[in-house]
């Protein structure tokens, strides 16, 4: 099996060899920046999260203090 590939075919196969592999290393590399900006955000929602249970407890507090003054 014998391939005959002139010049402009050789050319037009590596160019879209090229912009295949540039496609996947582009994607491979928002991907990674993507998760990592995926985990700074949930690293963002968690602390969130612990700073509104600490208000809840400390507002709880405060209701059950002023219901004890009113009696």
């Amino acid at each position: 099996m014998k391939f005959n590939l002139d010049l402009k075919s050789i050319i037009a196969l590596a160019t879209i060899l090229f912009a295949i592999a540039g496609f996947y290393y582009t994607t491979k590399n928002n991907k990674h920046i993507l998760s990592l900006e995926i985990k700074a955000l949930q690293t963002e929602n968690h602390d969130v999260r612990k700073r509104l249970d600490s208000l809840d407890k400390k507002t709880n507090r405060m209701n059950k203090q002023l219901r004890e003054l009113k009696q």
